[in-house]
């Protein structure tokens, strides 16, 4: 084919020659694609990467998790297994056990004896079954101040029969009991019944201390008594 004589010289040194278009137009098609793959290579090697850093960080995580699970088996007297329960999860409190924890603290706080020792343990006792942080911590302080045990302790005694502990709600319960007052001498100078709710929680001791003196970890939270008729 000839070259129109009219067309100006071709010029590869001109950026808006024929040639140079020409040219440049070969490069990009057969290097750009290059460049361009290699791009997205390097981004996919990127991506990998990230990927492969997270689940080696979760296996480690996973690894570092403890996966052996106690579990205490209760068996009977023939070694036959008759409840299984795990131990690293405390079990609900065993309602006969909140009986008893009120009895004794309805025991130890209303109670008045004439020896000095045994009433300072029973106080502490009872103490010991509070949530300081609760309305029953002030509820109780109100009510040693105003019926002072050591005080009354020089005129009569005062001994409690607990007759029914009986839960209201979860945290509730209610319980009846009997107030025998007698003179130091012995003789019974009155008795009355009396009737309390009392609201509880539960918090599992952590330490020996507690443990000792609560160790199912029932604290009263609130409480409200009054005499039946």
């Amino acid at each position: 084919m000839i070259r129109p004589s009219k067309l100006p010289a071709l010029d590869p040194d001109n950026p808006h020659s024929a040639v140079y278009l020409a040219a440049r137009r070969e490069w990009n098609e057969r290097y750009g694609s290059y460049i361009a793959q290699a791009h997205a290579w390097r981004l996919t090697a990127l991506a990998s990467l990230g990927v492969a850093f997270v689940a080696v960080a979760g296996i480690a995580w996973i690894g570092a998790q403890n996966r052996v699970v106690p579990y205490v088996v209760q068996t009977d007297k023939l070694g036959d297994a008759i409840a299984v329960s795990r131990a690293d999860i405390s079990a609900p409190a065993d309602p006969r056990l909140i009986r008893a924890q009120l009895a004794r603290w309805v025991d130890d706080v209303r109670s008045v004896y004439v020896d000095v020792a045994a009433q300072k343990h029973v106080i502490s006792e009872a103490y010991a079954m509070v949530d300081r942080n609760a309305a029953a911590g002030p509820a109780l302080n109100d009510w040693f101040s105003l019926n002072n045990p050591f005080k009354r302790a020089q005129d009569n005694t005062v001994g409690v029969a607990v007759e029914s502990v009986l839960p209201l709600s979860g945290n509730t319960w209610r319980v009846e009991w009997r107030e025998d007052r007698r003179a130091r001498q012995g003789a019974l100078e009155s008795s009355q019944h009396w009737q309390a709710t009392i609201a509880v929680s539960i918090n599992p001791p952590t330490d020996d201390a507690t443990i000792l003196v609560n160790p199912t970890g029932l604290y009263v939270e609130s409480f409200h008594w009054s005499q039946r008729q």
